[in-house]
């Protein structure tokens, strides 16, 4: 073999063993899915509530992904809640629970037990952070397994007192009470039957029943009275003035059986002589009270008539102050409590 081709095959020969270039890793393929497609991709457990973002970190990711799960939960608040209001009106258009109720939630921006969410799988790429949290439904029913035991509990109480108590105002607060025990209640329940919960419910909602019932009828019998002083023009005027606002029986109207008595006293006119003529006062009393006799509260006014000439003058305005100044405005809010509601 010539010297010049051994030299050619020589050199074709190391070109040949030389190792190829590495890849410039800027040329890597890019992976095919972007990252809200691969975090879609993840699944919590079967039965879990799921909540799944993306943020610049992790903490606002989970943060995120946490208060997607709080607004699922947030959505049965929101359904129980219409259910039971719905509940106040029966089929035939009648009111069926007589006081309304508001049932506030804070589960809308944040959980009432976020530690027992689990973050199911984290991803980060292109500077954002993907979070996917998981929380199953026993632990997600763990703040409302509580609110229902509670409530439970005082409605359960709260129909007790108020089958044994005569006393109205002792009756109005405990029907209040047994009411908004009852929306607490019936949410919870609702709330845990949307994750999926049921249990018996159906005695205590049998004694609601019974108890919403026997309130209705002595409220059915509660009724407000006016006796006395009628013939005075002073009795007639208050009279027809708390007429305005509640609805008055007198003893002639029907015999007292549950509800309040109100009597009206009027002292005689007492008047003196002033620098602008004459000055008559009366002090003015309503007395109320049980059927029975029970005094149940006194409530005072002092009328005044002025008269530039005589006393007949003066005693004729008398009646005129009973509408004046914050005499009824005082009668009507301590009689406000105690009207049925």
């Amino acid at each position: 073999m010539s010297l010049p081709l051994m030299a050619f095959l020589a050199i074709l020969g190391c070109s040949s063993s030389e190792p190829t270039p590495a890849t410039n890793p800027s040329t890597s393929p890019k992976p095919t899915l972007s990252l809200a497609e691969e975090l879609r991709m993840q699944k919590c457990p079967i039965g879990s509530l799921q909540g799944t973002a993306t943020a610049e970190d992790y903490d606002q990711a989970l943060d995120i992904a946490i208060t997607k799960i709080a607004a699922q939960i947030q959505s049965s608040v929101t359904a129980s809640n219409t259910a039971v209001k719905r509940e106040q009106v029966s089929a035939d258009g009648k009111e069926k629970i007589e006081s309304s109720f508001e049932i506030q939630s804070n589960v809308t921006t944040q959980l009432r037990n976020r530690q027992d969410v689990h973050v199911q799988k984290t991803l980060t790429r292109d500077g954002l952070v993907g979070v996917v949290a998981c929380m199953n439904r026993e632990d997600a029913a763990k703040p409302y397994r509580q609110d229902y035991q509670t409530a439970r509990d005082a409605l359960v109480s709260s129909m007790a007192v108020l089958q044994m108590t005569s006393h109205p105002l002792e009756k109005f607060s405990n029907y209040d009470k047994m009411v908004e025990a009852y929306a607490t209640y019936k949410s919870a329940v609702q709330i845990l039957e949307s994750l999926g919960f049921k249990d018996g419910y159906g005695d205590i909602e049998e004694n609601y029943v019974k108890a919403q019932e026997n309130y209705n009828d002595f409220k059915s019998r509660y009724k407000v009275y006016f006796e006395g002083v009628l013939e005075a023009e002073e009795g007639v005027k208050i009279f027809q003035e708390l007429s305005k606002k509640i609805y008055l029986q007198t003893n002639q109207d029907t015999a007292c059986e549950v509800g309040l008595v109100l009597s009206l006293e009027l002292s005689d006119p007492k008047c003196k002589e002033g620098g602008l003529g004459v000055i008559c006062t009366e002090v003015v009393a309503l007395n109320g009270s049980s059927c029975s006799g029970e005094t149940y509260f006194t409530l005072g006014a002092t009328l005044k008539g002025a008269g530039r000439f005589d006393e007949a003058e003066a005693k004729s305005k008398i009646v005129n102050s009973i509408d004046k100044g914050n005499l009824l405005a005082d009668w009507f809010k301590e009689l406000g409590r105690w009207v049925p509601r």
